[in-house]
C-alpha cells in the first residue's frame, strides 16, 4: 500500500480546502475544510482506493484511509480501513476479539490519551457477499468523526476527521479535518477553533418543510457569509446559492427522487442536513 500511496499523493494533496487557524482562547486548533468533500466508490474490483490524511498540512501523510472492493474465493469483500502512516501515528479504536476496529465518535467528544490507540491498520466497515458479519463500527454512518493521534518532531498532537461510509463498505466521503496544535493537548470531536462547532450551529439554523416542495433555510443569530449547497448522494452540487436576510429557499421540484444533503455553510462553521425527495 505504501508504494501505491506514494504515486497517489500528488493527486489527492490538492483535495483539501481552505486552512483556518484560530485566534484567542482557541488559537491552537488548526481547522481543515475539504471542500470539495472528497469521495469515491470501489465498486469495481481492483486494488486499494486510498485518500492519503495530511493532518497538518506539511505534505507529509499522517494516515491513509482506503478503500477496496475485491473477491477472496467465492466471496465478494469491500473494506474500508483507516492506518497510521508514520512513527508514533494511531487511530482511536478497539479490539474485540483481537481484532482492531476504529471507533467512529459522536460530535464532542474529547479526543485525548484516556482513548485507547491503535498504531496498526484499523477496519473501519467490511461486508461479505451484502452482509455485515462483524462488529465494525462505519457500516452505513454518516458524519462520524476518527480520533487520530500523530507526532511531529517527537512532539504527540491529536485531531479528527469527519466521514461518512455507506452500508456496503466500500464508498465513503471525506469531508474535514483538524487537530490541536499545543502538544498533548486534547481536541473535542467537530471543534474548528474558530467560531462554532456543528452542534452549535444546529441551534441557530432551522430547516422549515414549505408547501411548494421546498425547504426554507431560517437563521437565528449572528451567522456570516452564509451559503447553501444541495448536493447529492455521488457528490455532485445540485444547487447553490448565498444566505440573504437570515433565509434561504431550497426548491426540491424538478430533483430525481432519493437522498439529498443541504450542506449551509457560515464563516463561522457549517451544518449539513439529509432531505429525502419522493
Amino acid at each position: 500500500m505504501k508504494e501505491n500511496l506514494q504515486k497517489r499523493i500528488a493527486k489527492y494533496t490538492a483535495v483539501a480546502g481552505a486552512v483556518v487557524t484560530a485566534t484567542g482562547a482557541s488559537a491552537q486548533i488548526v481547522y481543515t475544510d475539504v471542500n470539495p468533500d472528497y469521495s469515491h466508490n470501489a465498486d469495481s474490483l481492483g486494488a486499494f482506493s486510498i485518500y492519503p490524511l495530511d493532518l497538518n498540512n506539511d505534505a507529509t501523510v499522517d494516515f491513509v484511509i482506503a478503500s477496496k472492493d475485491t473477491t477472496i474465493g467465492a466471496n465478494r469483500i469491500r473494506t474500508t480501513l483507516a492506518a497510521p502512516y508514520g512513527a508514533g501515528n494511531a487511530v482511536a479504536g478497539e479490539t474485540p476479539q483481537a481484532y482492531d476496529y476504529a471507533l467512529a465518535l459522536d460530535i464532542n467528544t474529547m479526543v485525548d490519551a484516556t482513548l485507547t490507540w491503535i498504531a496498526a491498520s484499523n477496519t473501519m466497515a467490511y461486508n461479505v457477499d451484502g452482509a455485515n458479519p462483524y462488529s465494525e463500527n462505519w457500516n452505513g454512518v454518516t458524519d462520524k468523526y476518527l480520533g487520530l493521534k500523530f507526532v511531529v518532531a517527537g512532539n504527540t498532537h491529536y485531531g479528527w476527521a469527519r466521514l461518512d461510509v455507506d452500508a456496503l463498505a466500500d464508498s465513503l466521503v471525506v469531508k474535514d479535518y483538524a487537530y490541536n496544535a499545543t502538544p498533548n493537548g486534547g481536541i473535542m470531536t467537530g471543534a474548528m477553533g474558530v467560531g462554532l462547532n456543528e452542534k452549535e450551529i444546529e441551534g441557530l439554523v432551522h430547516f422549515i418543510n414549505q408547501a411548494n416542495n421546498s425547504v426554507k433555510v431560517v437563521v437565528n443569530g449572528d451567522l456570516t457569509a452564509g451559503v447553501v449547497n444541495v448536493v447529492s448522494t455521488t457528490g455532485q452540487v445540485i444547487s447553490s446559492g448565498a444566505v440573504k436576510e437570515n433565509t434561504f429557499s431550497v426548491d426540491l421540484n424538478g430533483l430525481a427522487s432519493g437522498i439529498y444533503m443541504v450542506n449551509v455553510k457560515f464563516a463561522e462553521g457549517s451544518i449539513t442536513k439529509k432531505i429525502i425527495v419522493h
